[in-house]
Order: C-alpha cells, then sequence, then structure tokens
C-alpha cells in the first residue's frame, strides 16, 4: 500500500506546527514540564489536524479536478469515500486521545472539530473562512490549555495571536491559485506587521515586571519571527503572484512554533521554547516531499 498520497493529504510537515501549538500551550499553563498524560494531548492534535486536512481536501474534490488534478483524490490516487471515511476516523480519534487526558481538554477537542467541519465544508470560501480557520488554530492551542486550569490570562496570549495570525494567513490563501493585485494584499501585509509589535507586546506583558533576563530570552525567538516574516510577507508588498503567495503561505504556517516560543519564553521556560521551535523543525524538511497548502 502506497501511504505517499495519505501522507500529502494530511499535509504531513504542518502537523509539526501544531504539535508545537499544543505543547506550547501544555508548558504555559503547567507552567514548566508536561506531566505523563498531557503527552495524549499532542498525539490528540496530530489526529484532529490530519483529519482536518483530509476533509479539507474531500470538500474541494471538485475545485481541485480543474485547478489541481495531481492531488490524490482528484488524480485517483485515494478515493472519495475512502478520503471522507480517513479524515472523520482521524478526528474521533483526536477526540477519543483527548478524553484520555480529562474532560476539559475532550470539551475542547470537539469544539475544535465543529470548526474544523465548519471551516471545511461551509464558510472556507466566504468572508468568514479566515475567521473559520483563525478559531482553529486558537482553539488547537487551547487544546494545549486545556492540561490545567488556567492561573493567569497571560497564558491566553498564546491561541489569541495564534489565531490572529492564521486567519491573516488564511486571508493571503484565498487568492493563492490564481494570485492578485499586491494592494489587495497590503492591508493583510500591515496586519501582520501589527501582529508583530502585538508579539512584542504580549511577551513584555507577559514577563515578570523587571524581568531583564526573561526578556533577553525572548529576544532570538523574537528575531527569528521578525527576520523569517519580512522575508515572507515582505515581498507581497509588490508582487502577489502565485508563487510569491505560496512561499508566503507555505512560510508562515512553519513560522508558527517561533511565535509560540516567544511566548514560552516570556513566561520564564527558555528551554522548553526552544522545545517548541525544535518540534515544529521537523516540517522545514518534509516540505520538499509533500505540500504545505
Amino acid at each position: 500500500m502506497n501511504l505517499r498520497p495519505y501522507f500529502q493529504l494530511c499535509r504531513i510537515p504542518n502537523v509539526f506546527t501544531a504539535f508545537a501549538n499544543v505543547l506550547a500551550g501544555v508548558v504555559l499553563v503547567r507552567g514548566g514540564a508536561p506531566i505523563k498524560t498531557d503527552w495524549w494531548l499532542l498525539a490528540a492534535t496530530g489526529a484532529l489536524y490530519c483529519g482536518g486536512m483530509v476533509l479539507n481536501d474531500f470538500f474541494d474534490r471538485e475545485i481541485d479536478a480543474v485547478e489541481r488534478p495531481d492531488r490524490p483524490i482528484p488524480s485517483g490516487q485515494v478515493s472519495a469515500f475512502g478520503a471522507g471515511m480517513f479524515g472523520s476516523s482521524l478526528l474521533a480519534v483526536g477526540v477519543g486521545m483527548a478524553s484520555w487526558h480529562s474532560t476539559r481538554a475532550t470539551m475542547t477537542a470537539i469544539a475544535l472539530v465543529v470548526a474544523i467541519l465548519a471551516y471545511d465544508a461551509w464558510l472556507k470560501s466566504s468572508r468568514l473562512g479566515p475567521v473559520a480557520m483563525g478559531s482553529c488554530r486558537f482553539l488547537n492551542v487551547a487544546l494545549g490549555l486545556s492540561a490545567a486550569e488556567a492561573s493567569s490570562l497571560d497564558v491566553w496570549w498564546a491561541p489569541v495571536l495564534a489565531g490572529l495570525f492564521t486567519a491573516a494567513i488564511t486571508g493571503l490563501s484565498q487568492h493563492e491559485v490564481g494570485g492578485t493585485a499586491s494592494d489587495r494584499v497590503r492591508p493583510i501585509v500591515l496586519a501582520l506587521g501589527a501582529l508583530a509589535g502585538l508579539l512584542a507586546f504580549a511577551a513584555v506583558r507577559s514577563a515578570r515586571p523587571g524581568s531583564w533576563q526573561v526578556l533577553a530570552t525572548v529576544a532570538p525567538f523574537f528575531t527569528l519571527v521578525l527576520i523569517r516574516g519580512r522575508q515572507l510577507f515582505g515581498p507581497l508588498w509588490l508582487s502577489a503572484a502565485p508563487p510569491d503567495l505560496g512561499r508566503a503561505i507555505g512560510g508562515g504556517i512553519l513560522l508558527m512554533p517561533a511565535i509560540d516560543a516567544t511566548i514560552v519564553a516570556a513566561h520564564g521556560s527558555p528551554v522548553w521554547a526552544l522545545a517548541v521551535v525544535v518540534v515544529g523543525a521537523p516540517g522545514y524538511l518534509l516540505k520538499r516531499w509533500y505540500y504545505l497548502t
């Protein structure tokens, strides 16, 4: 059995960003290292993310038959029925894994499934598409936060920033196939710049007052976000052709662990912040063989 088409459907490189989201949430709410049962949440997000991506292609199969005929479903490598069953099963497995952790985690996973289905089946091509996809990433980080009772509102910066960043990336993705005029994406580029400022504010707000040592550990992660963000999104100011958009969207997805890590470092866990980046790193290697968007 050839598994490659199924890995393609799952967007395997992106799954590692989902792992990083949840690990960041767990570290934030635990105030440090995860406990044994928290690893169920990472397993759950892997199944939920893959299930959502498979169903994304399932619902897009008629469009892909015209725009991307080489993809697994329109090319006949995976049947539509098989993809639908595979994606639905993964969502069910994800909820089941979350249930091994706690009721709070189960309810968060169910909310995530609802958001995934709403985006994939109904909202993707609408004006609410970016909001719907942003809510999926928000809930993914929140799945990590469900590991324990949040003792501070500051831990919620991570899902909020992840959701807003994802909404902006999704706004770009609506023009990915045909491209668009650069002036139509400039507001999104400006919004991404504003998000960088909000990330800096969140990092300073989350660090203990006067804790310059903590902020020093934040600097490498925040600098990575700025440099990589400039490389990816800066060119869109002048050109929003499909290659530029594809590079920005795929690279933006892989940048998410660095955003999470910035918040984790600000909360005084630089080692775990590095772990969050490392968990997302395999996506950079796998993108050579599997598509991201």
